[in-house]
């Protein structure tokens, strides 16, 4: 994953606060791959494996919370794409990214996969039960666009 560091610096420079989960240990970043039985892109295992998820307060990337893949609270990767599959019928293809006030739902799409593997971020309409475009090409375009907004 590319070094974000002068990004997330510009972000705390404009006066967004940011909140990190702490970092994900490849036993379970593995482990959230099996309970979800997908295998995530490496843009995606890097950033859990240095950040965990988290990003700016009330605007926050799903992630592994405490180094536990299985924990199913609100902002975990494993509990926002189990009530998105649960409540608005996600398909198991996706894996929710960033889920926000049970309105917006951004999921990594594992059925589209680039030459690197890395899969396209996708915006999924919780009203209408389908994919409404592609947000970013990889979680590492979607990663950048994220802080840029933000600086």
């Amino acid at each position: 994953m590319k070094d974000y560091s002068a990004l997330i610096d510009n972000v705390k420079k404009a006066d967004n606060e940011l909140f990190w989960l702490g970092s994900a240990s490849s036993d379970q970043i593995n482990k959230l791959e099996k309970i979800l039985e997908v295998k995530l892109p490496e843009s995606f295992r890097q950033f859990l494996s240095e950040y965990g998820g988290g990003g700016i307060i009330d605007a926050e990337i799903s992630g592994i919370e405490d180094n536990h893949a299985a924990l199913d609270n609100g902002g975990t990767v494993f509990g926002d794409t189990l009530t998105a599959r649960e409540d608005y019928e996600l398909p198991e293809n996706l894996i929710v990214v960033f889920f926000k006030d049970y309105e917006i739902c951004w999921c990594l799409d594992s059925s589209s996969t680039d030459n690197s593997g890395e899969y396209p971020v996708v915006s999924y309409n919780l009203f209408h039960h389908k994919v409404d475009n592609k947000i970013a090409d990889s979680f590492s375009d979607f990663f950048k666009d994220y802080l840029e907004l933000r600086a």
